[in-house]
């Protein structure tokens, strides 16, 4: 039965509502255009993008309604109200992360202990629940003001849905083109207002404007195959093992989002003391801006552009290949999940089960003591005839930043951290305390493990590893947080190491995680060259200058000792290429040292493929 006039009429008012209301909400990730050519643009983009997003809902909408009147209506209002609560989650995402909803975050949506990694509070929880209340309370206020107005004023205009499909196809070649023609030039205002639309889809035009029109692009700062792939040579060659008469112990430790300068006497005093008997590195760079790059980092030594092939391998540490071949004791612990990222299908699959703790209840903080409790009882039940390793992960350096109330060095910390209610320009200072309480806590559990093993008299038989998966940004070049960006709070960390027989010193040469495979595996008697396992070189001989290499999910980048250059794995193009100063300031000239880069970074790369097969 053909609908009323006044119904189709308020379909069409309540589709049209929300369409405006999907661009607005879309419109607040934009800054405000710089030019009118520019806001012309901004506004194509949201108006396309908008219509685009609601257009399967409003198919889906229209099939309920044949069925039953009222399920389209539900389906209408519940689906509109998804999509939008999808926006703000996407756009507290870029506010805090300067990245969209992508293969990052449904990994960890998908990936066991993936959402629990992200440390949300009940408050958090609850926040979210009421802000999904109040977007769908708000789709159902605007059918309730379509329904009224087609009633109340039944010979107002609704909307001539059929010159929709026309302007939307006039609007979506006009942006694309805009953007191909911005992208062959390299005009970045516009391609990074373009990056700035979830799920956008890019169009490059380059083929046709050099061969078809015959233009020339301004710049050719390009890097072909920067992905790595093919199948893993990995180690290059198998291990040569020389076992010596002393086998040393192991004990690595390393504490989630912990940035390099919080290693000072007020906020660590214990670990301070402890670094300054032992060999510490000042300027010591992560792999990665994350959990899983920078821990892929530390266990293989390699760029992050090969960890999905170690996964899909499945191939384990080297590290933990001589150890077992060497007998050695084993147990590991973390306070997160060995899931979560996926440790248990890289760095630790070969370690049994029975030989990971994986201890996750309460509050982060109790859930590291309770770790330390059992390696230390680890420590004093082994077999003493034979050597050990033992890992820990601390988890209470992360946000939420928790810590218990005898920890507090600064007593005006954010009390309720939410990520739902949190507004970073006015919290970052009280944010930045809590993380400050909590690794004034770390540093007694760190302590606990020195002090044990001291007291035990095992510190002349026994390696220690002190450090950070990466560091952790509070607004300093931005962003909030870690695995947005590559700036230094995001990837300087702490490295302190204990070496018996080797004296205090403090290093201030830059050196990064992938050089511990190239120290240690030596000192547990492997014999092969470090290029084997490895691109980084022995701590206790670093050079300079040296070209640091980082990533995350889907981009490296090359660390210089005066410039940064950033470039994702699938692409090589002039627009995805980023530069800036070593010390994160903007540069003027970027497209110059773009060009004076590229030739040692291609160098670098070549270099990685040695670990691929031919």
């Amino acid at each position: 039965m053909p609908s009323h006039p006044s119904t189709r009429r308020a379909d069409s008012l309540y589709w049209f509502f929300t369409w405006l209301a999907v661009a607005g909400h879309l419109s607040r990730a934009f800054d405000p255009p710089a030019s009118l050519a520019l806001g012309l643009y901004q506004l194509v983009l949201l108006g396309s993008y908008a219509l685009l997003f609601i257009a399967p809902l409003w198919l889906l909408g229209q099939l309920g309604s044949r069925l039953h009147r009222g399920l389209g209506l539900t389906l209408s209002v519940l689906l509109a109200g998804l999509l939008q609560l999808l926006i703000y989650a996407d756009g507290l995402l870029w506010q805090l992360y300067g990245f969209h909803l992508n293969g990052f975050v449904w990994n960890i949506l998908t990936t066991p202990g993936g959402i629990a990694a992200l440390g949300s509070s009940e408050s958090t929880q609850s926040g979210f629940a009421l802000i999904a209340a109040a977007l769908l309370l708000g789709q159902a206020l605007l059918r309730l003001l379509a329904s009224a107005l087609a009633r109340w004023q039944p010979r107002l205009p609704a909307p001539r849905w059929l010159w929709v499909l026309p302007l939307f196809l006039l609007a979506t070649l006009g942006e694309r083109v805009s953007y191909g023609v911005s992208h062959f030039y390299g005009y970045s205002p516009l391609l990074e207002t373009a990056q700035r639309m979830p799920f956008y889809q890019p169009l490059t035009m380059r083929r046709f404007l050099e061969q078809q029109l015959g233009l020339q692009r301004p710049q050719r700062l390009e890097l072909e195959n920067v992905a790595l792939k093919g199948q893993l040579k990995y180690p290059q060659a198998p291990l040569r093992l020389t076992r010596p008469d002393k086998p040393l112990n192991l004990v690595w430790l390393v504490a989630e989002s912990w940035r390099a300068d919080s290693l000072n006497p007020r906020v660590m005093p214990q670990t301070d003391a402890f670094a300054a008997r032992a060999l510490r590195f000042d300027s010591h760079f992560s792999g990665g801006n994350g959990t899983r790059i920078g821990m892929f980092s530390q266990f293989y030594g390699l760029p992050a552009n090969l960890w999905f092939s170690v996964l899909d391998a499945r191939i384990g540490s080297p590290l933990i290949d001589v150890l077992q071949q060497q007998d050695y004791q084993m147990r590991l612990f973390t306070s997160a999940k060995f899931s979560y990222p996926e440790f248990d299908k890289t760095l630790f699959v070969k370690v049994p089960p029975a030989q990971m703790q994986s201890y996750d209840r309460g509050p982060s903080w109790q859930r590291d003591r309770k770790n330390v409790d059992d390696l230390l009882q680890f420590i004093d039940q082994r077999d003493r005839a034979k050597p050990f390793m033992t890992f820990m992960f601390f988890e209470s350096p992360h946000a939420n930043y928790d810590f218990p109330p005898e920890s507090v060095i600064e007593p005006d910390y954010l009390p309720d951290f939410s990520y739902a209610s949190m507004d970073l320009e006015r919290d970052i200072d009280g944010i930045y305390k809590r993380y400050l309480n909590a690794v004034h806590h770390l540093d007694g559990q760190i302590a606990r493990v020195v002090d044990h093993l001291e007291q035990r008299g095992l510190l002349d038989d026994t390696l220690i590893v002190i450090t950070g998966d990466h560091g952790e940004e509070f607004m300093d070049n931005g962003r909030w947080g870690h695995n947005s960006t590559f700036v230094d709070a995001q990837l300087r960390v702490p490295l302190v190491l204990w070496v018996p027989g080797r004296e205090a010193q403090r290093t201030k040469l830059r050196t990064s995680h992938v050089d511990l495979l190239p120290t240690l595996l030596p000192l547990l008697g492997v014999n092969n060259p470090a290029h084997d396992y490895s691109i980084g070189q022995s701590l206790f001989s670093p050079s300079s200058p040296r070209l640091l290499v980082a990533g995350d999910w889907d981009r490296l980048a090359f660390l210089g000792e005066r410039h940064k250059v950033v470039l994702p794995f699938t692409s090589g193009s002039f627009t995805a290429l980023q530069a800036s100063r070593a010390d994160d300031r903007r540069l003027a000239n970027a497209a110059s040292v773009l060009q004076q880069a590229l030739p040692q970074i291609r160098s670098e790369l070549q270099g990685f493929r040695r670990f691929l097969a031919h």
